[in-house]
């Protein structure tokens, strides 16, 4: 992520001496760049270019779609002077389904079966305002500035919630029923739900970038930033259920898994970066896609 952005940034600075005559007006008569009161669309490009897959791993090209995907909005206020608005939301939802033997049956053959049921989910959420402030005569427009943002997330892809239903049920003739190992060893119980401790934040971000019209009112950009922050986790929990002899019953047993609070200062274009570390989505170092009305 970090060396495609670079690249684009060096891209626009290299075409500076190539447009530096250029006029800013198209062979049709339509203004190239932006205007006191145009309102500009974008998204982050960098989850498309992915399925072009730049490295030397020679693998299939593929779109995931828990990568970070942003949408934002500007208006601006002068032509060097915009508001802006950033949005990113990743939900990801899955259910397993696996078949086990149906213990019902009295005297179950290959064919007689039951389903289990697992499903693994996580939410995340970033909302920003911000103020860019832009420099720049020709195609090749500079532009740096400050956002200030929420984020929150309930899970993440390497820690995902979970909510299981199993087919066999416990009873008093059957206290260690056949099921599906989803998130953990079969000791005589098995999990009904694990929730992933969350985490809901706030700080604070200055970003540097540029963006190279390549038609009227439409640009490819890229930009870098730094920032601080502060993530407020919250306790996360799982339900394991076993048959109790005692009470003749399930037993539901609720454990709390924990939770970190969290600060930190640093770039948000690295691998290591503040916000591509926890799920801190949609703010890092992306390269934008842009189209001005």
């Amino acid at each position: 992520m970090k060396k495609i952005t670079l690249l684009v940034v060096a891209f626009a600075l290299f075409m500076v001496n190539a447009n530096a005559q250029e006029d800013l007006v198209s062979k049709k008569g339509y203004k190239i760049l932006p205007e006191a009161g145009d309102i500009a669309f974008g998204v982050d490009f960098a989850p498309f270019i992915k399925t072009v897959n730049l490295n030397a791993s020679n693998t299939a090209p593929s779109f995931d779609f828990g990568d970070q995907f942003t949408i934002f909005v500007k208006k601006y206020n002068t032509a060097d002077m915009a508001y802006r608005l950033k949005f990113a939301f990743n939900n990801f939802s899955q259910t397993d389904v696996n078949y086990v033997t149906d213990e019902s049956v009295l005297a179950p053959t290959p064919e007689d079966q039951i389903a289990d049921k697992g499903k693994f989910s996580y939410t995340q959420a970033m909302l920003s305002l911000g103020v860019e402030k832009r420099r720049g005569h020709n195609r090749l427009q500079g532009y740096y500035g400050a956002d200030v943002f929420l984020f929150y997330f309930n899970g993440l892809a390497s820690d995902m919630n979970f909510k299981g239903t199993y087919g066999n049920e416990f009873s008093s003739d059957n206290a260690n029923p056949v099921s599906t190992n989803f998130v953990g060893a079969l000791n005589g119980y098995r999990t009904a739900t694990y929730k992933s401790g969350g985490m809901l934040g706030f700080g604070a971000r200055a970003f540097i970038g540029a963006e190279y019209f390549i038609a009227p009112k439409i640009s490819i950009g890229g930009e870098l930033g730094w920032g601080l922050g502060y993530g407020l986790g919250m306790d996360g929990y799982q339900i394991d259920e076993e048959w109790d002899p005692v009470a003749g019953e399930v037993k539901a047993t609720k454990v709390k898994t924990g939770r970190a609070n969290q600060f930190m200062f640093g770039s948000d274009s690295s691998s290591q970066g503040f916000f591509e570390n926890n799920g801190w989505l949609g703010l890092g170092g992306n390269i934008n896609l842009i189209f001005h009305f």
